[in-house]
């Protein structure tokens, strides 16, 4: 009996590993794909910051910092 007992435990240890070796797999392709996710919206920040300071540093805004007519 004592044997069946201990291959019990182990076939259910070898399955909790199996387990939590396909969560981390999980996890870190969540992660990667949340990384590249992240790289693209700070490009796009980027890429919107720039616009808004064209926009606000030449047309829309004078010296003074005072808005022109057509940004009221």
């Amino acid at each position: 009996m004592k044997e069946s007992g201990n291959w019990s435990n182990d076939s259910q240890a070898f399955t909790k590993m199996c387990i939590l070796e396909s969560q981390l797999e999980s996890k870190d392709t969540e992660y990667a794909a949340l990384k590249q996710e992240n790289l693209l919206l700070k490009a796009e920040v980027e890429r919107l910051q720039k616009l808004v300071d064209t926009l606000t540093t030449k047309d829309g805004i004078n010296s003074n910092n005072e808005v022109f007519d057509r940004f009221k």
